[in-house]
């Protein structure tokens, strides 16, 4: 969210910011002076979000208002209100539910890049005997409670019995584990004009259980015959919009993993690299023109995405970081973090050093007491 805002202030533009609860990260940033107020409850209802928007009103004005779709669980909730929202005068940037429901939940959007010819893993059956690794994932993002489901990596026997006694397993298929080089592929397609954009990164370390990217590097793959084969055929089906492919390389296979369609975590990366794909999304959104600012840069491009406080977070909880491909040392990433991380800059350096601070009491306060 943080990346986005910078690019926004770049572009002149200002973002009015509905926060969760008043100790939500963006109060330790600068674009605190943005926030318009704080909800009431943490639960979101169609009441509360539109309590929201009259907030934002007594700033904004009458003008139209973009939605910023931003987790899937929201934009699961844009959909169920689209109608309504938009006729209090709010513009929602997300395809036709039909599309984004065939390329974000997971088995959906197997079917369709193994129908396209890209590998996907192998799926698994018979839940009665799993053996690992495997991972699990589920039917559908939001599950019928209106909780949010994520994957799982089960890759021992004991994973396969934890996950059995907190899961439900009809809310979940099961695929091969594949191993390899993480690579994303980044994207927006323009529905104004015909413009395509595409980048690429390679992540180095990652949170455990797939969670958030700690470190990466730019890749090469967007280069690729089968990166602009996938372009395409997003295009082809319809979708527009910002996109994050997920796939992994294991020799010559390259596997579709997941796509989100959507901002991602690690986009700060795309604005470091020079890579104007926000840019065009913001054009696009405000006045149908995805190239008014695609030739505004944030100047000074950093080698490498880190974020040392979900790395600190990780240790904290007694957990390790997941590699992917070739390990560097802990010396190279606390170098690279700190020329690279993606909080500690001047519009943010609050927020950085109280996520050390939290990563801190949260080891102290875990630490084994001895008799």
């Amino acid at each position: 969210m943080v990346a986005f805002l910078r690019v926004l202030a770049m572009c002149g533009e200002r973002a009015f910011i509905v926060a969760r609860t008043a100790h939500d990260r963006i109060f330790h940033t600068k674009f605190r002076r943005d926030v318009v107020c704080i909800r009431e409850t943490e639960e979101l209802s169609l009441d509360i979000f539109m309590t929201c928007v009259a907030r934002a009103r007594l700033v904004a004005g009458q003008r139209t208002l973009v939605v910023l779709p931003s987790s899937e669980y929201f934009n699961h909730f844009l959909f169920q209100h689209r109608a309504t929202i938009e006729d209090q005068g709010c513009q929602i940037p997300l395809v036709d539910e039909a599309i984004y429901s065939r390329l974000t939940n997971k088995r959906e959007a197997a079917s369709f890049f193994a129908n396209a010819g890209i590998s996907v893993p192998a799926e698994i059956s018979g839940r009665a005997a799993l053996s690992p690794p495997i991972v699990a994932k589920p039917l559908a993002n939001v599950s019928s409670k209106g909780t949010s489901l994520y994957p799982a990596l089960l890759l021992t026997k004991d994973d396969v019995h934890r996950f059995r006694q907190s899961n439900k397993c009809d809310d979940f298929f099961f695929q091969e584990y594949v191993s390899g080089d993480s690579i994303y592929l980044l994207t927006y397609l323009s529905s104004a004009t015909r413009i395509e954009l595409a980048w690429s990164q390679r992540n180095l370390l990652q949170q455990p259980d797939g969670k958030s990217m700690l470190l990466a590097e730019p890749s090469t793959f967007h280069e690729s015959v089968l990166a602009r084969q996938i372009v395409q055929l997003l295009r082809t089906s319809g979708f527009a919009g910002l996109g994050m492919i997920e796939l992994i390389q294991n020799g010559d296979r390259t596997v579709f993993i997941e796509m989100n369609p959507r901002l991602w975590g690690p986009i700060q990366f795309c604005t470091d690299q020079g890579q104007p794909l926000l840019q065009a999304f913001i054009g696009d959104c405000l006045y149908g023109d995805p190239h008014r600012y695609i030739g505004i840069n944030a100047g000074r491009r950093r080698p490498r995405y880190a974020w040392i406080g979900g790395l600190l977070e990780t240790l904290a909880s007694r957990r390790l970081p997941v590699w992917h491909g070739a390990r560097l040392s802990w010396a190279r990433v606390l170098i690279d973090g700190l020329q690279s991380d993606v909080y500690l800059r001047k519009d943010s350096w609050r927020c950085f050093f109280h996520e050390l601070w939290q990563s801190a009491i949260k080891a102290l306060h875990d630490r084994p007491h001895k008799n």
